[in-house]
């Protein structure tokens, strides 16, 4: 099975647990990135943890769709683990946030995509590579706008 992976990394300026409290107000994310155009959470409960699903409306490269992701794993203060997908493709994010000394940190988000069946893997051999930039640019784009707030948010 052929699978993708892409790690992005950025330092910020700011501390970890402050970066960690942003990026785990789920309810947050479409008013901190700027790629995300809507976000509905499932159920009354919002909090960050496993089984916390919603489904969030996204542009990237130019078009507009919508996923549903849950989260599968999370180590408070430190990392989480979405999973979800649609279109034959099973996508993992995972946020991590590492103290580099008491005022900065490094966050990480790392995206792997799992075709499921024949078709999916051929698209992903044919058009992956296309897919590969607009999946980047969406990352680093994410880096960026959680970079902008918590820094911010230090000084």
């Amino acid at each position: 099975m052929m699978n993708v992976e892409y790690i992005e990394s950025l330092e910020l300026a700011a501390p970890a647990d402050t970066v960690w409290r942003l990026i785990s107000d789920v309810t947050r994310l479409s008013d901190v990135l700027s790629g995300m155009t809507a976000l509905v959470i499932e159920g009354d409960d919002p909090t960050l943890r496993v089984g916390l699903a919603w489904t969030q409306t996204r542009v990237i490269a130019g078009r507009t769709g919508s996923e549903r992701l849950e989260i599968t794993a999370v180590d408070s203060g430190r990392t989480y683990v979405t999973d979800g997908g649609g279109h034959g493709i099973r996508y993992v994010s995972t946020w991590t946030v590492e103290p580099i000394d008491p005022s900065r940190s490094r966050l990480t988000c790392t995206f792997a995509g799992i075709p499921h069946g024949a078709l999916a893997r051929l698209a992903l051999r044919l058009f992956g590579g296309m897919g590969a930039g607009a999946t980047r640019d969406a990352m680093r784009a994410d880096l960026r706008d959680i970079a902008a707030v918590v820094e911010e948010r230090s000084r």
